[in-house]
């Protein structure tokens, strides 16, 4: 579970498993932003490097044109392949998140079905990547890039 520094002299500082995430007071709380500025892992902490995950099924094709199914089912697919080296997303340090014809509208789809998706309490690092066109499909709208901690 999350525990945070809350005095305004002392960054926010949140655990989640082994890892711990700090705000520093000096930047801006980024928590309403859906990730953290910093991640530090454990020294002797296995990482786990998970390639961009798109809203493919199992035989490789994307599901749906609808950004909201796409978000949903990438968010599932990173789910598995954390799943199969045996970590959650609890264990997630850093993402990197592809969109295409990015809008504001388009980050606060992903930052509300990430949440309902992922139950997170503490969001890791993150960064948003804007692109014209993702290279994975066509049509495909979202990918997200993963590094975890076990």
């Amino acid at each position: 579970m999350a525990t945070t520094a809350a005095n305004a002299q002392t960054p926010n500082v949140l655990q989640q498993e082994k890892n711990t995430f700090i705000n520093p007071k000096e930047l801006f709380n980024p928590v309403y932003n859906g990730f953290s500025h910093v991640g530090k892992v454990p020294a002797g902490t296995g990482l786990i490097f998970v390639s961009g995950q798109w809203a493919s099924n199992a035989d490789g094709k994307l599901v749906s044109t609808d950004y909201e199914e796409q978000v949903r089912q990438t968010l599932i697919n990173v789910k598995a392949a954390l799943a199969a080296a045996g970590v959650s997303t609890r264990h997630v340090v850093k993402q990197t998140i592809y969109i295409a014809d990015f809008t504001p509208e388009k980050k606060a789809i992903l930052g509300k079905i990430a949440a309902k998706e992922w139950g997170a309490e503490i969001f890791p690092t993150s960064t948003i990547v804007p692109l014209p066109v993702l290279a994975t499909a066509p049509g495909c709208l979202i990918e997200v890039e993963s590094l975890a901690t076990k």
